[in-house]
């Protein structure tokens, strides 16, 4: 090959090429952005409208319904959900992940912005948001202290806030649980039935009185000046003194007026104080560890000032943690893999500076893949060191092949080193070329193929991995041969020598199969049945995705309805006082809380790994076992599915809310005796009573009244409206007009509401609107504009999604819904069938494009399939065997496991049969040459096998876990290991075999071709004659 040709006359220039390639990796390695993920763009809108103080019942008919009938017309969305909560509507849209989000996000701004004329007047801000993955907090700090935080905006925005934003690398700093002071204008119900003011006038008067406009420009003395009519309020006594009529009345004679803190209806807990949560992000591009270490010694001189004296301030997320423990544990288990690697690798070559030649691939290759990355613009993530991970036992595989045929001509040709150098890279530089090929291409349906969650993330470790191969690729046809050309060649093993020995008997063994040719094929048939027998026996557990456990354990507590919240703290506090009160049995390490009047959780960290004295098993059935009794709610512990899926999901759809969750008490009643279900639960709230005012349309026409001005005085008095924002010191300040807290205690004071006819006749609410109790929704939910409700459940210990499947579908199918009403199973399971054909389907067109490789190399449609069957095969029965042996759950990472094993464990194959070619080419007999070639190549073989094997083995026999706090690697290190150990014992006497099969088969076929073309000739003849 001509680049192994100048390697080898330019070696000065080789070695610098390289040398200079390794320091860019260096120095990339310091420039290249660290982060948890990388920034992949989230196919999914999220529209958010505020409507303070207004029912769940009011945002689905306002708000709800019209956005969703506009943003319906988008194309390519895929699902549409929707929660319709006290003061605020959500929509979510999801859409493929091919699709491009900021486009979408335009046109769905576009949409929403359309139907603005439909919306409610008083509705201030529409929320339409887009995101990655690089736009989550890196950092989640809490704040608390004994002391009441409640009115501390101003001390942590000064102190904490602003000081942390000006960090390099920060974008964002968040305060939750506590909020900037706002003017509050409470208005007196009897001042103004007194001097006769009429709220919507009121409201009215106060809007167009806090303004600003510009007015044009004059000129005057020969120069041009802009005319700006003030209108603006600049301090709170001017909201007071202003004019409310003619006769002098001003607004603080009907109204209180004052800058207070907003009341609080939700609180947070940081080991039993109340908390404040903070969420800092960072810049796209920049480190993340180093932006998370900047704002930790931040926080800590902040936490020094006297200011801050008895304030706590708690990290909880750290995500730059995270990625150095990943980091470290990765790289802890690549270098005891490379290590083990190394010496497996000497066990085989015995010759210290052979060895070193060939692991010289490894770092050189990495840190041409990281230079690599940089100037791709891409950054190192948990999901670019996976790939690296995974690369570093298969980086010396072209290496190993290429310096056993050198050294192999070498020993044959000693006076021509160089000669035999280029010959033996000659010999193999196809069949490493196609290797490599076969490894790489199985990549390509994931990368150019459909996409969905688990693809999209494969692309990032498949480009590393691609990458890593092709600088181990041109490594071992370059830098390798020309060291190899110049160090002694090593000694042959000994007669009495292990590999001697193992050599002979893998030779005999050839022999013997290509002479009992029949009863090698019933030893093959016999060895299927034993690679079936894992499944036919159903001794693996398929769960694609595996209910996580963690070390974070989170602990909802399904609060039954709207409570005040001073009760939901009270029982909030029973909780934490329970599990305080045993926290080092429980190996706690704190706990972090959230409530707020329809709703209750609490995430419990436990102690790490190596601290802890339980599992998180046992420690979750300590706490199941007296966790205390709560009237209003069943707390129980919610789990996620490993790789960020749902768990066990159920929907319900149908027309009626209420409706719904009386079928959904059903459901869940009927859930609770599915075995391997338990904590079965359902999002049906059961709402809180409300004041329906209904307006006698004929009565308030008369009157001169119409049902929407009526409901704007309601609406203003009870719930409140945001006018437009004041200008103080600081900054805008929020205003809002409302009625006192005390004037809207009761049905009476809400019948008592003055309103004024055209004529000013002051009249009450109660003389025109009839006012009954009934009960609302706390939130109304729909999927794809259907009202529905999802059912879900926890999953007993050792029980897959996958066994309780069809016990559900049973009972479902025997429940017997009112007409109009339907179930499907939820989020959760069809994420994991359709991440089961995507897999599987890849796989097969992996498999397809292996072939297509093989084919060209060997130059027949046959040959191939004696490697497809040979090695893939049996290198999938070897990953069942293997995980039967371990007790090891079939999972989505034992998947990608497969997709990497199956290009990888063709190589040993094509370098068999692409030698066993070249010598039939060379006139040697067929038998013999399968006899040779496989002596030559059995230590090659070993070798590329046991350095993949052995680099992988720390992730096998660990629980180091993707990011840190994702799925294990375990499941994806065994699956290649199974099925690469098992495939190749078996497959070197096994390919050899379908080889000659399939060869015996394509030269019957040239015979019979051939008989039918001299019988065709042999007609013609005596008809030409």
């Amino acid at each position: 090959m001509r680049h192994t040709e100048v390697a080898l006359h330019r070696p000065v220039t080789t070695v610098v090429v390289f040398v200079a390639l390794a320091l860019v990796g260096i120095i990339a390695s310091r420039l290249l952005p660290l982060e948890k993920f990388p920034d992949i763009e989230f196919p999914g809108i999220f529209v958010q409208v505020p409507y303070p103080g207004s029912t769940p019942e009011e945002v689905e008919r306002l708000i709800t319904r019209p956005v969703e009938e506009a943003l319906a017309t988008l194309s390519g969305v895929e699902q549409m959900f929707s929660a319709s909560r006290e003061g605020q509507a959500e929509i979510f849209l999801q859409f493929g992940w091919d699709q491009s989000m900021g486009a979408k996000g335009i046109e769905a701004r576009a949409k929403v912005d359309g139907i603005r004329h439909l919306l409610p007047d008083d509705i201030r801000r529409i929320f339409v948001f887009t995101g990655s993955l690089g736009d989550q907090p890196v950092l989640q700090l809490r704040i608390s202290s004994e002391r009441d935080l409640s009115d501390s905006y101003d001390l942590l925005d000064r102190l904490l806030k602003r000081r942390l934003e000006r960090i390099d690398g920060v974008s964002r700093v968040d305060l939750y649980g506590v909020d900037p002071r706002e003017v509050r204008i409470l208005m007196q119900p009897d001042r103004l039935a007194a001097h006769g003011v009429d709220v919507i006038a009121l409201r009215d008067l106060l809007l167009s009185s806090n303004f600003a406009v510009s007015a044009g420009k004059i000129t005057a003395g020969g120069e041009r000046f802009s005319v700006r009519p003030s209108g603006e309020f600049t301090s709170i006594d001017q909201i007071r003194n202003l004019t409310i009529n003619s006769s002098g009345l001003r607004l603080a004679d009907i109204a209180d007026v004052d800058l207070r803190v907003p009341e609080r209806n939700y609180g947070r807990h940081l080991d039993r104080n109340y908390a404040i949560g903070v969420a800092i992000n960072k810049t796209t591009g920049s480190n993340l560890v180093e932006v998370t270490d900047r704002v930790i010694a931040e926080v800590e001189k902040i936490g020094e000032l006297p200011q801050m004296q008895g304030i706590k301030i708690f990290s909880l997320e750290n995500q730059g943690d995270s990625v150095r423990e990943s980091l470290s544990d990765l790289l802890t288990a690549g270098a005891i893999g490379g290590l083990l690697a190394l010496m497996v690798l000497y066990l085989f070559l015995r010759q210290v500076t052979t060895t070193l030649i060939v692991t010289a691939s490894v770092p050189f290759s990495l840190m041409i893949t990281l230079g690599a990355l940089y100037f791709a613009g891409l950054s190192l993530n948990i999901l670019s060191m996976m790939g690296l991970m995974l690369a570093v036992g298969m980086l010396v595989d072209n290496a190993v092949v290429i310096t056993e045929s050198i050294f192999r001509h070498r020993t044959e040709k000693p006076a021509e080193p160089f000669k035999s150098t280029i010959d033996g890279v000659n010999e193999v530089g196809l069949a490493v070329i196609a290797g490599t090929a076969t490894t790489i291409i199985v990549f390509a349906p994931i990368i150019f193929g459909a996409q969905i969650d688990i693809t999209i993330f494969l692309t990032h470790v498949a480009i590393t991995i691609i990458v890593a191969l092709l600088a181990s690729l041109l490594i071992a046809q370059t830098l390798v041969p020309m060291l190899a050309a110049r160090v002694a060649v090593p000694p042959q093993p000994k007669t009495g020598a292990w590999i001697s020995r193992l050599t002979n008997r893998y030779v005999r063994g050839l022999e013997w199969i290509l002479s009992h040719r029949w009863w090698t094929a019933l030893g093959i048939l016999l060895i299927c049945v034993i690679g079936v027998l894992p499944m036919a026996l159903q001794l693996v557990k398929f769960d694609m995705f595996p209910q996580d456990v963690g070390r974070r354990l989170f602990m909802p507590y399904h609060i039954e309805g709207q409570h005040s919240l001073e009760r939901i703290e009270s029982t909030v506090d029973t909780i934490e006082e329970y599990l305080y009160s045993r926290q080092e049995e429980f190996d706690i390490r704190s706990i972090y809380s959230y409530y707020d009047e329809g709703r209750a959780e609490s995430t419990i960290l436990l102690t790490d790994e190596e601290d802890a004295t339980l599992s998180t098993k046992e420690v979750i059935e300590l706490i199941e076992k007296d966790l205390p009794s709560i009237a209003i709610g069943k707390p129980s512990f919610q789990f996620d599915q490993q790789g960020g899926g749902e768990g066990f999901t159920l929907q319900i759809s149908g027309d009626s809310t209420e409706r719904l969750n009386q079928i959904s008490t059903d459901v869940v009643r009927a859930l609770d005796s599915v075995e391997g279900l338990k904590d079965v639960r359902s999002d049906a709230e059961a709402g809180d009573k409300e004041v329906r005012v209904t307006v006698d349309r004929a009565r308030a026409a008369a009157l001169g009244l119409t049902a929407d001005t009526i409901a704007q005085s309601v609406s203003i008095a009870m719930r409140g409206e945001n006018l437009r924002e004041f200008r103080g010191e600081s900054g805008e300040i929020e205003v809002r007009v409302a009625f006192r807290d005390d004037d809207k205690q009761s049905v009476e004071q809400l019948a008592d509401l003055p309103l004024y006819t055209p004529d000013g006749q002051r009249i009450s609410l109660g003389s025109v609107a009839s006012l009954h109790i009934s009960n609302s929704p706390d939130t109304i939910r729909r999927t794809d504009r259907q009202t529905a409700v999802i059912l879900s459940a926890n999953l007993e210990e050792d029980v897959t999604a996958d066994d309780v499947r069809p016990r559900v579908k049973s009972l479902m199918e025997q429940i017997e819904l009112p007409p109009g009403y339907s179930w499907k199973e939820g989020r959760g399971f069809q994420r994991q069938d359709e991440t089961a054909d995507m897999m599987v389907t890849n796989i097969i067109l992996g498999v397809a494009c292996i072939f297509l490789v093989m084919a060209a190399l060997f130059e027949s449609l046959l040959l191939p399939f004696s490697i497809i069957l040979g090695s893939i095969v049996f290198s999938i029965f070897g990953v069942f065997l293997f995980f039967a042996v371990t007790g090891t759950t079939f999972s989505f990472m034992a998947m990608i496991g497969i997709m990497i094993l199956i290009g990888v464990v063709v190589n040993n194959g094509i370098v068999l049969v692409d030698h066993v070619n070249n010598l039939r080419q060379e006139g040697m007999p067929r038998d013999r040459a399968i006899v040779t070639a496989g002596r030559d190549r059995l230590r090659p073989i070993l070798m590329t096998v046991a350095t993949t094997i052995v680099g992988l083995t720390p992730l096998a026999m660990g629980t180091t876990q993707v990011g840190g706090d994702g799925p294990p690697y375990y499941p994806m290190a065994r699956a290649i290991i199974g099925g690469l150990a098992f495939s190749t014992v078996v497959s070197l006497l096994v390919v050899p075999a379908l080889y000659v099969y399939f060869d015996s088969l394509a030269a019957w076929g040239r015979k019979v071709m051939r008989t039918a073309k001299g019988s065709h000739e042999s007609r013609q003849s005596p008809a030409a004659t």
